[in-house]
């Protein structure tokens, strides 16, 4: 379906291929094998001011695999539709009941040939070719394909619906007039997949593929896209507002720099600096004095990163003013547009809970949600209306219109004359990665135009609806999850790196000594994580993981910046209590502040986490108050955390130690030891003493026991025996 957009765009002329129509089980087998495109109805809307005949220019292509010959069309008509018709239209395609002639288109076409048709069919007037359309409405057109297969008979071979909305017929009737046409306002998205990598604009940027240079140039999407607006009908300059995503803008503005491109030969010159430098200043210049506001950037899908948690995201998105800083323009502030036009509860509340403080951080001031385009289907009660207490003012978006805008230009002018009497004003909203020709965008400005001309809608700028009264009514957005969005996977994975970003944004300030702000630093960051949560992932896994990676390479190689320096040489502790000197560095031009731990080992304990706040680019030693228990040599791990500890910032690093010290255990063990020596002297020198007494006096007995034996008692011995006895004292007296 893209290259058969891209084709038709290129011509400049409208695409517009519906539901097929229901068909015969013979009918089923054959009816897919040519693909119709519807690519102009003329005129659209009908007036009476116009020829009584109906124009359909077309394609027919073969997109089975059997030549098909003798290809015919018709016209078919279906009843008059009402709103409830027409949503059934839009779905399924319904029965005709008046019928052109058959036409031949091309003899034979083969598989993947294609064949255009005209046909022209009376309106009103009465014939055998004539739609006979005879009262004002809103009706079914069908194009019908016959044709004879290969190895098969004549059969319906393709189908496409279409809707032509009728005001006035030629010599006929008109559809009445409101008493109050119905206020309308045409939103004009200009987004694309996310595809920068790397923004710069000195010739260094960096982008994922080359897609944009060939939707930048001219008829490409987004040339059609503006170039549609450009030429819309003065009467609506004020009513149409562009919505643009400044991550395009920001892209468009590095591709006009001069970029590469990743491929897998490496990176390789972009082609598209010359388109990208035209499309952005036709844009600048389109701008002054008309209706602007920013989508989420990067179109990022903001629900499921709120379900995810990733609150600091869903607020980045909606900060910024890259539209003012590269476009020059004022765009309208506090409005946002979510994906389909839905919010979720979680949604809201990152809009309006600010119990963190996380919107007064200078990276996501200015986010203030004030208005939010939400479906009408999912916002019940009557305008004014605000979300909850201190929610924002809601901006009903029509949802039939929306819907039948998904189908082209005639759907949504066919849904716009059905409500032109709606007290509710009418908003027109594509789809926000929106691919119409320039010929079929500038059908539906021009058809938007005659609706006002007419008097059926009354054109309206959206800063009136985004204004007014106050509203007094208060409802909860409901929400549907839809199948397709971000799945919960991705989302999650980006939730989990817009944790450790902000964990880390959130421990930064700035140097005073220099003029880089963390915002500064961090924002390339978020704004690849938002290139990752973004919309258009939708059911491509794959595709959300490719976008991830760089802002997460990005983030580690920030982190890494900041960390333990490896010593040296050990390091010699002499006393329990001796700090332990650790060098960190800080490699950013910010200032960081840091938990700095230490891990318990054996031979350390009561080692306390601390902040410190390292300088910008200016090494920092730090001691760390611990407790050694023993002596000797042994390994501790020093690491780096943020301030919440949640986030670890460099490398750990493993410091040798040498401790000389006696630590508390050391010391009772030698009191210990002590006491033991000294009793167990005490005792030996006691039993030494007691000893040495014992042995005195036993000494001492023994020399008593041995005079008592030499010297014994006896009888007086006679004296004539001892006489002459030398030493006799008896002996010398005589």
């Amino acid at each position: 379906m893209k290259r058969v957009l891209a084709v038709f765009a290129a011509a400049g002329i409208a695409v517009l291929t519906l539901a097929p129509s229901n068909a015969t089980a013979q009918e089923s087998d054959q009816q897919n094998r040519i693909k119709v495109d519807i690519v102009q109805v003329t005129p659209e809307p009908v007036t009476s001011g116009q020829q009584d005949t109906l124009t359909v220019h077309g394609r027919l292509t073969n997109v089975g695999d059997r030549r098909v010959s003798k290809a015919e069309v018709r016209l078919e008509r279906g009843d008059k539709l009402d709103e409830n018709g027409l949503r059934t239209v839009l779905a399924k395609s319904p029965t005709g009941v008046k019928f052109s002639d058959f036409q031949p288109v091309a003899p034979s076409l083969a598989p993947g040939q294609a064949a255009d048709f005209v046909i022209n069919v009376t309106l009103h007037g009465v014939s055998s070719n004539s739609l006979e359309i005879n009262d004002p409405g809103v009706y079914p057109l069908m194009v019908n394909v016959n044709g004879v297969p290969d190895f098969g008979g004549l059969a319906k071979v393709g189908q496409a619906t279409t809707v032509l909305p009728v005001l006035s017929l030629p010599g006929g009737g008109a559809l009445a007039k409101p008493a109050t046409p119905a206020k309308i306002t045409m939103l004009w998205p200009l987004s694309d997949q996310p595809r920068l990598v790397t923004a710069a604009t000195d010739g260094s940027a960096v982008l994922g593929d080359d897609v944009l240079a060939a939707e930048l140039a001219q008829g490409g999407r987004l040339d059609a896209l503006l170039s549609a607006y450009e030429m819309a009908p003065a009467g609506l300059s004020q009513a149409i507002c562009l919505a643009v995503d400044p991550d395009l803008v920001e892209t468009v503005q590095s591709m006009a720099a001069g970029y590469q491109v990743e491929s897998a030969n490496g990176r390789v010159p972009g082609k598209g600096q010359g388109a990208a430098r035209s499309w952005l200043d036709r844009l600048k210049l389109d701008l002054p004095g008309r209706c602007l506001f920013a989508l989420p950037a990067a179109d990022a899908d903001l629900n499921a990163l709120a379900r995810a948690g990733a609150t600091p995201l869903v607020q980045y998105a909606l900060a910024g003013d890259v539209l003012h800083q590269v476009l020059g323009a004022t765009p309208l502030t506090g409005l946002t547009w979510p994906i389909d036009g839905q919010l979720d509860p979680r949604t809201l509340a990152a809009f309006t809970d600010n119990s963190a403080q996380t919107l007064d951080t200078s990276l996501l001031r200015g986010t203030k949600v004030t208005g939010v385009l939400l479906s009408a289907a999912t916002v019940p009660g009557s305008d004014p209306t605000q979300l909850g207490d201190k929610g924002p003012r809601v901006i009903r978006l029509d949802d039939l219109v929306s819907a039948a805008l998904a189908n082209g230009s005639a759907a949504a002018l066919a849904a716009l004359q059905l409500h032109a009497g709606s007290a509710v004003p009418l908003v027109v909203a594509p789809p926000h990665q929106w691919s119409p020709s320039e010929a079929d965008a500038a059908a539906l400005l021009s058809g938007v135009q005659t609706l006002a001309d007419q008097q059926y809608l009354a054109p309206t700028g959206l800063a009136s609806l985004a204004s007014g009264p106050t509203p007094s009514t208060k409802v909860a957005p409901g929400y549907s999850e839809q199948g397709a969005e971000l799945s919960p996977g991705a989302a999650g994975a980006v939730a989990e790196a817009t944790s450790h970003a902000w964990d880390f944004y959130t421990s930064m300030e700035q140097d005073p000594a220099s003029p880089v702000t963390p915002a500064q630093v961090m924002s390339p960051v978020f704004d690849g994580l938002l290139r990752a949560g973004s919309g258009v992932w939708r059911g491509r896994d794959i595709g959300a993981a490719g976008a991830l990676a760089p802002p997460v390479t990005l983030l580690d190689s920030l982190e890494s910046q900041v960390g333990v320096q490896q010593p040296g040489s050990p390091i010699t502790l002499a006393s329990e209590d001796s700090p332990l000197p650790v060098r960190v560095f800080n490699n950013l031009q910010v200032v960081v502040k840091v938990g700095v731990k230490l891990q318990s080992l054996s031979g350390v304990i009561n080692a306390q986490p601390t902040i410190q706040r390292i300088p910008a680019g200016i090494p920092r030693d730090v001691l760390l108050g611990s407790t050694v228990v023993r002596s000797g040599r042994f390994t501790v791990t020093v690491s780096l955390t943020t301030t919440s500890g949640r986030t670890t910032l460099g490398a750990p690093a493993r410091i040798e130690l040498t401790s000389t010290a006696f630590g508390t255990v050391n010391l009772v063990i030698t009191g210990v030891a002590a006491v033991a020596l000294f009793g167990l002297s005490g005792r030996r020198i006691y039993r030494r003493i007691t000893a040495s007494r014992q042995r005195k006096r036993e000494q001492q007995q023994a020399q008593e026991t041995a005079a008592e034996v030499t010297v014994p008692a006896h009888a007086p011995v006679p004296e004539k025996l001892t006489a002459g006895v030398p030493g006799d004292e008896r002996s010398s007296e005589s």
